[in-house]
């Protein structure tokens, strides 16, 4: 190993004896791993109970005696996939379920973020969408509107009407995009917060998440009685209103603007907006500000405080007289965070006043802070921190304070374990063959929580409460392996750390990322001769992904994998930015269970792309994408189809208006002129390697790509295709082909061109279904292998394999089973310098845990770039991949299925599930039902075979069996 090498693998804590490879403090509770790349070790406090699927809101009865929360999630078997509203008795700590059978499986409508009771503890309100019927225009729709429920003595819930919201008509020049059917003048009612007005009788403010805007409504006569309009841009929805609260009067309403940065006065006496208040709003309209979450009143109604999900941060805002002022702010990072990555989004103030409560959905843990300690010369100093930390489950969403108690909700429990047995059926999906697959969809998995922990007590152990988060944060032990690094770092005089990124210490100059598309490591590699793979899971082994299989067994075998998105719509978003935003994490599973929230990821929103619209993304982190981190830093990058909008000549047009407004308008000069499609024989664009289309299907043309990142103008490929299916992936890696000859080409000449960051999208191992004249599923796996062999092969066999290292990943791993857990996944680290196995042991397995943020912390180190956030600055590196001397042979692609037709092979009429494949649309990420073409892929690729026995099991109903 050169002296290069070998100090910066000491740097990184990837040398045996390093304290970042210590074990984790055992603790009475156990020791779980999170995706996120976090971990809970030991007892959580407050006796977390299971709830339905992701606890959004949270409301406490006005006498204190009962908590709700409205779980607006996927669904979960015990609660039927229904959503619904969970009821504790803050008495007994005893909790009822109670699901909503309007929001069934095929439901057109979902439960959404809005909960509040009224005055007088008898009704219960929560908010209720639809994308798809806004209206209710069709039996048994509800449309979207306010759910009314009445709330018995006994915390009974009995479901009685919805008060519709009707679609409100927008200013002159402002339109939407998400009213179908119309000129884009109405926009889409789509109520998320709600509160009583008690000093007006028998009104509601109702927040207008996607129609920019906040109505007041007469609840007893159904009508909207005035519309408060908000926007700020032509485009709606901008500003996106998410929270409410009220002045202690009732005359003044305040309302959160989650991608305004702002929080604006409204006077419901006059019906008029007033005053507006910028809370570390950014310059530039386009990028991400702090996006206000929550709002929460002191109990004298002096002071209104903000949650700031981007900029972790709390702001307290002077209600005084007619005072309309920010006071100053409040640090929710943990001790010694210094990178983003708290995301408060839930806020409660005890009874006094004195103490406020912040649920940080990014860190596991609930801030406890002193409002008292916000004088002016604390303000002056900067901001004030909390006291301490009390952890909660993974992601904590909501937070009360009733009767001394701290009621904390989180959303994703403990995780969801293994998914290697059938979905579950309810009398509501036990006729729906398309639900009932050989193993159980993620989203289904995840469950929520309700801790109840005593004020006094937790308020006496914050001290030790807090190492425990810090423990749970992964930060606990870096202080030593930080301890080593400045050792280390002494002894060389190299002026980088770990914190802050720096001078490259190893050979690495350049790294390609390859993003691929929702398998498992069970589903794929469960057939590897070593490593924890379960065979009798596996649908594409090694003879529909050789190139995989051989590259696994010659840089190594990374079998505990975790991907820390559960679908593509969060997935994308981590395995570029490490962390997710409080936007995406409180919409995808609404989106995934039945499309009525719509596809808000990867730079597309509302149909539009903020960028071209001169907005904000709302559902961007705060700490944006690894190309940004190292755009900032000096190092150069490209990208070919991540994140990239793509338009086809096939699409269907008005003119040179796209009916699907994600894809853009047609450009000037467009390709499609001579043509939509290359039909099978003719010859494909030079761009994308110009051979004879030797595929039995008519391949798509690109007619426009629109980068949805400002980082990526002017560096991507505008050639390459984002996720469309029929395009083959060995068409994407003839694009590639085509910039490394010229990057090689320069090399040659004395000039390294290469960008040190390269990334792209190779996604047809999701597969288009089984379509007739489409690719077969294992077609599409077959070809999406193939493009990585050729890539790897290609780099490997040019000078770059000195200082090239390649980065394979799965976006997701919602498409397949796995034994061990339904986020376990595949992921390759390839590079001259990986290690070679013993004598005899076939190849190098590394077990330890590692997740999407490691791998990604693991790129950034290779190459000298500071961590974006918190997660990637502790998660742990994958050190094993280079650990070896530098001597791998290039890798040599197996290319049987090419020769043999595998990749070339087309449906037939006959195969299963055919008719359902043709309904669904492969042309973007997810817009097929999952549910469906899981259960379509495990019949073409299991054919007759008998499922294993823990595939065919009946599970008995009992108390005991869970989705665990």
């Amino acid at each position: 190993m050169s002296t290069r090498l070998f100090t910066a693998l000491v740097y990184l804590g990837w040398v045996v004896g390093s304290s970042a490879q210590q074990a984790p403090v055992e603790k009475p509770g156990g020791h779980i791993d999170l995706p996120s790349s976090k971990q809970i070790v030991g007892v959580i406090p407050g006796n977390p109970q299971r709830l339905n699927s992701l606890p959004v809101s949270m409301a406490v009865s006005p006498n204190g005696r009962w908590v709700v929360t409205v779980n607006a999630g996927y669904g979960s078997f015990e609660s039927k996939y229904m959503q619904s509203l969970s009821v504790m008795d803050t008495t007994t700590g005893k909790i009822e379920e109670f699901p909503d059978p309007r929001t069934g499986t095929r439901s057109k409508q979902v439960l959404y973020s809005g909960l509040t009771f009224s005055s007088d503890g008898k009704s219960l309100y929560s908010s209720i969408v639809s994308a798809s019927d806004p209206e209710g225009r069709q039996e048994g729709d509800t449309g979207s509107g306010v759910q009314c429920y009445l709330f018995t003595p006994e915390g009974k819930i009995v479901r009685q009407g919805v008060l519709k919201l009707p679609p409100p008509k927008l200013a002159a020049g402002r339109t939407t995009k998400l009213m179908k059917g119309g000129d884009g003048s109405l926009a889409l009612p789509y109520p998320g917060a709600i509160v009583e007005v008690p000093g007006l009788g028998r009104r509601l403010l109702i927040a207008g998440s996607r129609s920019d805007d906040v109505v007041l409504m007469d609840y007893v006569a159904g009508r909207v009685i005035k519309r408060f309009d908000l926007a700020e841009s032509d485009a709606v929805p901008s500003v996106y209103p998410v929270a409410l609260a009220l002045s202690k009067s009732g005359s003044k309403a305040y309302v959160a603007l989650s991608n305004a940065s702002e929080v604006v006065e409204l006077d419901l006496l006059k019906g008029t907006v007033g005053r507006k208040l910028q809370l570390l709003k950014p310059d530039s309209p386009v990028a991400t500000g702090s996006r206000p979450a929550a709002l929460a009143m002191a109990p004298d109604g002096n002071t209104m405080y903000v949650a700031l999900g981007n900029r972790d941060a709390v702001a307290a805002v002077d209600l005084t007289g007619a005072g309309f002022k920010l006071k100053g702010y409040f640090d929710t990072r943990l001790p010694g965070q210094t990178c983003f990555g708290a995301l408060p989004e839930a806020l409660a103030v005890n009874a006094d006043g004195s103490r406020l409560y912040v649920a940080n959905l990014g860190s596991d843990a609930v801030a406890v802070i002193d409002t008292h300690k916000l004088t002016r010369a604390a303000v002056a100093r900067g901001m004030v921190e909390p006291d301490g930390f009390i952890p909660t489950e993974w992601m904590p969403t909501g937070v009360a304070v009733a009767g001394g108690k701290l009621y904390i909700a989180s959303g994703k429990g403990t995780g969801t374990g293994p998914n290697n047995f059938p979905q579950r059926p309810t009398p509501d999906t036990r006729d729906n063959k398309a639900f009932l697959k050989p193993y159980s969809y993620i989203p289904s998995l995840l469950h929520g929580s309700l801790a109840v922990v005593d004020e006094k007590t937790a308020i006496r152990d914050l001290k030790a409460l807090t190492v425990e988060v810090l423990i749970d944060n992964r930060m606990k032990a870096a202080d030593e392996r930080i301890a080593w690094d400045a050792a280390v770092l002494a002894r060389t005089g190299t002026n980088a750390s770990p914190q802050q990124g720096g001078q490259w210490t190893g050979p690495i100059r350049h790294v390609v990322y390859l993003i691929k598309e929702n398998r498992t490591y069970d589903q794929v590699f469960g057939d590897l001769p070593v490593g924890n793979g379960d065979k009798s899971l596996t649908m594409y082994g090694a003879e529909v992904t050789p190139n995989q299989h051989k590259l696994a067994m010659q840089f190594g075998v990374l079998d505990n994998f975790y991907d820390s998105g559960e679908v593509s719509g969060d997935g994308h978003v981590w395995s570029n930015a490490a962390i997710n935003s409080v936007y995406n994490e409180r919409t995808w599973q609404v989106n995934y269970r039945g499309r009525e929230q719509g596809y808000d990821y990867e730079g597309v929103v509302a149909n539009g792309v903020p960028l071209e619209q001169n907005i904000p993304d709302v559902a961007e982190p705060g700490t944006g994408y690894l190309w940004g981190n190292a755009d900032r830093h000096g190092r150069t990058h490209y990208n070919f189809g991540e994140y990239i909008a793509s338009m086809f000549c096939t699409d269907k047009k008005n003119g040179d208006a796209v009916l699907d407004p994600q894809e853009g308008p047609v450009l000037p000069g467009s390709p499609c002129a001579g043509g939509n499609e290359v039909k099978p024989g003719q010859r494909l664009p030079a761009a994308w390697g110009g051979q004879l289309n030797r595929w039995p299907w008519a391949i798509p043309l690109l007619a426009a790509n629109h980068p949805t990142k400002p980082e990526l103008l002017g560096h991507y490929a505008e050639e390459a295709p984002d996720f469309n299916i029929r395009i083959p992936d060995q068409l994407r890696a003839n694009v590639f082909e085509r910039h490394f000859d010229d990057w090689v080409k320069a090399r040659a000449a004395g000039s390294d061109t290469m960008p040190n960051l390269i990334t792209m999208r190779l996604g047809n191992d999701h597969t288009g279904g089984t379509t007739a004249g489409g690719p077969t599923p294992k077609a599409s796996i077959a070809d999406n292998d193939l493009a990585v062999g050729r890539i790897v092969d290609l780099i490997s066999h040019s000078a770059y394999w000195d200082d090239t290292a390649i980065f394979v990943v799965e976006d997701d791993g919602q498409n397949g089973a796995d034994h061990v857990d339904a986020h376990r996944s595949l992921a390759l680290v390839v590079s001259k310098y990986a290690p070679h196995p013993g004598a005899g042991a076939g190849a190098v397995v590394d077990s330890t845990f590692y997740s999407t943020v490691s791998l990604l912390r693991t790129i950034e180190t290779v190459l000298g770039l500071p961590p974006m956030n918190n997660n990637d600055a502790f998660s742990s590196l994958i050190g094993s991949a280079f650990t070896g001397t530098g001597d791998q042979p290039p890798f040599t692609t197996d290319r049987a299925n090419d020769a043999n037709d595998l990749i070339y092979t087309a449906n037939k009429s006959t195969a299963p599930g055919a008719k359902t494949s043709a309904r669904m649309d492969f042309r973007h990420e997810d817009r097929a039902d999952a549910q469906k073409l899981n259960l379509i892929l495990w019949q073409d690729a299991m054919g007759a075979q008998q499922a294993p026995a823990m595939l065919t099991q009946k599970h008995k109903k009992n108390k005991k069996d869970d989705d665990d």
